[in-house]
């Protein structure tokens, strides 16, 4: 819980950084800011793995097939792995690129729910006769 204060410090100290760093070499900025960003998620990889973790072992004890909580968790990684990327480029003024990042996200994510959707509504088809 005390990473949350300590990476919020070093956040602002990067964007006071920043806002000077833009009006002289504003490629750097962004290489600053990407920088950042990728070793704050490489420091919290380890904890999402026993996040990962718990929800497998929560599912197995309610007994819901891994058929059904995979396309979950690979949705949620998904979502960050987009959030990052999209952010990236609005930080570097490319929001076009960011608008493709987020549009491939959601595409990648109602392909990975088509099994699920499909499962469903052959059990729901089924129940009707």
């Amino acid at each position: 819980m005390l990473w949350v204060p300590l990476i919020t410090g070093l956040a602002i100290v990067l964007v006071v950084i920043q806002t000077q760093l833009r009006e002289i070499n504003k490629p750097w900025a962004v290489l600053a800011s990407t920088a950042f960003i990728a070793v704050t998620a490489l420091l919290f990889l380890p904890h999402l793995a026993q996040v990962t973790a718990v929800l497998n072992s929560l599912s197995a004890k309610a007994g819901v097939d891994s058929f059904y909580t995979a396309p979950i968790l690979k949705a949620i990684a998904i979502v960050y792995v987009t959030s990052f990327g999209s952010e990236v480029c609005r930080d570097a003024d490319e929001n076009a690129m960011a608008v493709v990042v987020e549009l491939a996200g959601k595409v990648v994510i109602v392909m990975i729910a088509l099994p699920v959707v499909e499962a469903i509504l052959t059990a729901v088809l089924a129940i009707l006769g």
